[in-house]
């Protein structure tokens, strides 16, 4: 009979290991198992995009976080939360357009976080001054959200947005 660990594989296992680590705020270990990871398992999509969390979050690292997301969104076209790590590098970098579009590419991915992913388009939206656009998909987010902290959030968002478009010259 199989059984659950049966299941899995060597990368699935190391990348568990991996992930707790990162819980636990151990992130050089971490990042030395997804390299470890990596260099065994090109292929692992989810170890080059928990390595770009690190770069991005961790080390400012924009440049070698989008390497490895892009590589994520490369040998695993689905993971959703490739596209959201790597529109966070592009509205860093100021690349608005571009994050846009990866934005709207996660929407479309199976899965996604949709409440997550129209924060992050209000994001954008708001950080153009196009405050009555960034409200409405902040609302959008909101209403489709189950998670306290990104109602929480998008309420933020809009309030913000209010007080900039009375503030706007």
């Amino acid at each position: 009979m199989a059984t659950l660990s049966n299941k899995f594989s060597e990368a699935d296992k190391l990348f568990s290991d991996a992930v707790g680590m990162i819980s636990r705020g151990e992130f050089a270990q971490a990042a030395s198992i997804l390299t470890d990871i990596l260099n065994r398992f090109e292929n692992y999509g989810k170890a080059w995009c928990e390595m770009g969390n690190i770069l991005q979050y961790q080390l400012e690292d924009y440049d070698a976080a989008a390497e490895s997301y892009k590589k994520c969104m490369q040998v695993t076209p689905t993971y959703a939360p490739a596209f959201l790590g790597y529109a966070d590098v592009l509205f860093a970098k100021e690349k608005f357009a571009e994050a846009n579009a990866i934005i709207n590419q996660a929407l479309e991915i199976q899965g996604v976080k949709k409440d997550v992913a129209l924060y992050k388009s209000a994001l954008l939206m708001e950080s153009q001054g196009r405050y009555d656009e960034a409200i409405e998909t902040y609302r959008n987010a909101l209403l489709i959200s189950f998670s306290d902290e990104e109602i929480s959030k998008c309420e933020k968002g809009i309030g913000r947005c209010k007080i900039k478009k009375k503030h706007k010259i």
